[in-house]
């Protein structure tokens, strides 16, 4: 029997029913949840993001829920780290750490573990920043190609979250990115815990059907109204997550006149349903996962218990 404690990963694509059954678990066990939503740390997201009501939250915590403001920008590192804590305190409390969501780069770099980085630096980041709009086209891919050209032939010349972040090690540390990554050991979560994963596998006409209905009802819950508060209270980087999240983005573009409301349904009904198929892809790529799916809560009930026993 193993000495380590238990750590549940609950993951599924987006409108899959991932709340609904962490509601109904934490009604049967003690569990601590946390959510792995690159959307939901951000306080104010709420519609868009389909945020579990006030209520809810306020009858069944999640950990990882309103955690910054859209000002900033929230990290997979400031995740895995936040991660890391929760789960010893739930173990403290003798309660069950239930990890839940659709985000996979979050569950990934969590399970594998992730690189030991320095902070982000705002004046730097700010000073790169005003020479990328003083200097010529892919200045900063070009300068990233100066200083460490093996990192900067894994990235695309237009991806600036990751050249700015590459950059900005460099400064920190005076290494490149990429022999950090080398050296730089990562802890796996296997290695401390014993983590048991559960995937929620639908129907792809029934999955597309909750994602329609969710849609129109997030509209109705005022998404437009949502999005124009966002703009007016926070500044909002253009690149931010947020600025490309789904829903959001569509919103963004709508409320900017760049097409109308029926094309901006349109296209966020399309792009939900894209976001579904990556993550199912990403799931059927994912090994030792149990497959669930809503309407047989029993195994994951008796599986649950056998988890619980060994805290």
């Amino acid at each position: 029997i193993s000495k380590k404690k238990p750590v549940i990963f609950l993951f599924g694509p987006t409108a899959s029913g991932k709340t609904d059954l962490v509601i109904d678990l934490a009604q049967k066990f003690p569990i601590e949840i946390i959510s792995v939503d690159s959307v939901l740390v951000y306080k104010d997201c709420d519609i868009g993001s389909a945020k579990p009501s006030k209520d809810i939250l306020s009858k069944y915590p999640h950990h990882m829920v309103d955690v910054i403001t859209p000002n900033e920008i929230f990290t997979v590192a400031e995740f895995c780290k936040l991660s890391q804590k929760i789960i010893k305190s739930a173990h403290d409390k003798k309660r069950l750490p239930v990890f839940i969501g659709g985000s996979m780069m979050y569950f990934k770099s969590l399970l594998d573990g992730i690189h030991d980085l320095p902070e982000k630096d705002k004046n730097y980041r700010e000073e790169l920043d005003k020479l990328k709009k003083s200097s010529e086209k892919n200045f900063l891919y070009n300068h990233l190609k100066t200083l460490d050209p093996a990192y900067a032939k894994e990235v695309n010349e237009n991806d600036e979250v990751r050249i700015i972040r590459a950059l900005e090690i460099f400064k920190i540390t005076g290494k490149p990115f990429s022999k950090i990554i080398k050296s730089n050991s990562r802890k796996n979560l296997n290695d401390e815990y014993d983590v048991f994963q559960f995937g929620i596998i639908n129907e792809r006409d029934i999955l597309h059907q909750r994602i329609e209905i969710r849609l129109n009802e997030i509209i109705d819950r005022g998404l437009v109204e949502e999005a124009e508060s966002l703009l007016k209270k926070y500044d909002i980087d253009s690149e931010h997550p947020i600025k490309r999240a789904v829903n959001y983005k569509q919103v963004f573009s709508y409320l900017n006149n760049e097409y109308n409301k029926d094309i901006f349904y349109e296209k966020a009904l399309y792009a939900t349903r894209q976001l579904a198929k990556r993550q199912i892809t990403w799931l059927r790529s994912w090994d030792k996962f149990i497959k669930i799916k809503l309407n047989q809560s029993d195994n994951i009930d008796n599986a649950f218990k056998k988890v619980l026993s060994s805290l």
